[in-house]
């Protein structure tokens, strides 16, 4: 059964090729690459029973996809509304910039990257600098401690805080539902799972409905007024659109992505240890290990789906219209075709062209929020962690569809 592969860490004996069927993204398995390499070798892209859907792994093809114009979301949404017809979630998704197509997609993101490009990047970097120096400095004695309750978790809390205008300390019962919004957009769908992301977005509705009204009435200086209301493009949201666009786009992609990241950037350095003493010898080289980082184990494992509209050609495999298609970033990332000595860390990939970004038709927004947040992490690092390595063992694998990364690092002085 699919839901048997669900968390690979409980069945450390299971057939990996029948578990990538059931869910490409291997879900708590500690090393998916080696398997993704295998099955690349033998063919670009893999048919997956589990989701219904194609899975392309080799980085050419992958990189062709993210630019291809006849690929379309909102179809999808609708075979997945069709198939979970007691759920809202994925007709509501609908309204959502990730799953837009064509003009409505340009004019939504026009608007939202408006209103991003307003954001005082310096002044949050500075907030950020020293959130992450004192929160280093707080177990400067400790021989051991987790990292992700120290700083990742909290890191982009935060910066969710600075950016749309809510206190950290009101984001409790919010954060606790950002698993479930975002399983719903994972690539293995069930009853279950449609559910949890109805259920979440009824919570996002009673966090976020209020704040959007306020800011209607009375717009400040954020990233939430901007967005209800651009001056620039006359272009103004729906309570319904700004529910989406703040769930997904600036509450969930920041919650999820970054605690995620920088816990495996910490941990890359820990395997990687003369990666790591050149970034502390020289500080100008942290944007190129946190893309290096980025490419060699990225949060994202998987874009969001779409549907083939004409035939698509891999080789002497056919994609015919209508079916289901995802890019494995990944898989992709590790092509030793694009990236020699795939499986290492290495400061001298230049230009380092990884595709955890999905550069193209839905190329990332927050990629510049993204990579300051990273640096800013890795930073910190290098002031208060002369050298550190990890505990494998203690340390927790998150386990979900489509992300990757540690729910626990343990650091170890």
């Amino acid at each position: 059964m699919i839901s048997d592969y669900t968390n690979l860490r409980d069945h450390p004996d299971v057939d990996l090729r029948v578990a990538f069927d059931a869910d490409p993204s291997l879900p708590g398995l500690d090393d998916p690459y080696s398997v993704y390499a295998d099955l690349r070798a033998e063919s670009s892209v893999h048919w997956c029973s589990g989701p219904q859907m194609w899975a392309v792994l080799g980085y050419q093809d992958a990189a062709a996809m993210m630019h291809d114009k006849t690929l379309a979301r909102q179809p999808e949404r609708d075979r997945l509304a069709e198939i979970y017809g007691n759920s809202d979630i994925y007709t509501r998704q609908k309204l959502d910039l990730p799953y837009m197509d064509g003009e409505r997609h340009r004019v939504m993101r026009r608007h939202v990257m408006n209103a991003y490009n307003a954001i005082d990047f310096e002044s949050l970097r500075v907030f950020l600098r020293q959130f992450a120096d004192e929160r280093l400095a707080s177990v400067q004695d400790q021989d051991s401690f987790d990292l992700v309750s120290v700083l990742s978790a909290d890191l982009p809390v935060y910066v969710v805080s600075q950016l749309i205008g809510v206190p950290a300390s009101e984001q409790a019962q919010a954060a606790e539902v950002v698993g479930e919004f975002v399983a719903a957009r994972g690539l293995v769908q069930t009853e279950d799972i449609a559910s949890g992301g109805d259920s979440a977005v009824s919570v996002f509705e009673d966090f976020f409905l209020p704040l959007i009204h306020e800011r209607r009435a009375r717009p400040q200086d954020d990233l939430t007024s901007r967005l209800i209301a651009d001056p620039v493009d006359g272009m103004t949201m729906s309570d319904e659109q700004m529910l989406l666009l703040l769930s997904s786009n600036f509450y969930a992609a920041s919650m999820f992505t970054i605690r995620l990241f920088v816990a495996t950037m910490a941990m890359a350095m820990a395997r990687f240890p003369d990666v790591y003493r050149q970034v502390r010898t020289d500080p100008t080289l942290i944007p190129t290990a946190v893309e290096e980082v980025l490419r060699w184990d990225p949060p994202a494992q998987a874009v969001n789906s779409s549907m083939a509209m004409v035939d698509l050609q891999f080789g002497d495999i056919t994609v015919p219209a209508g079916d289901a298609l995802t890019v494995m970033v990944g898989a992709a990332n590790r092509d030793p075709a694009q990236f020699p000595d795939p499986d290492s860390v290495r400061l001298d990939r230049q230009p380092n062209r990884h595709l955890s970004f999905a550069p193209g038709v839905h190329a990332c927004l927050g990629l510049h929020l993204a990579r300051m947040e990273g640096a800013v992490a890795l930073e910190a690092m290098t002031h208060h962690l002369p050298e550190f390595g990890y505990d494998a063992d203690a340390s927790v694998r998150f386990v979900g569809d489509r992300f990757r990364g540690f729910d626990s690092l343990i650091i170890q002085r």
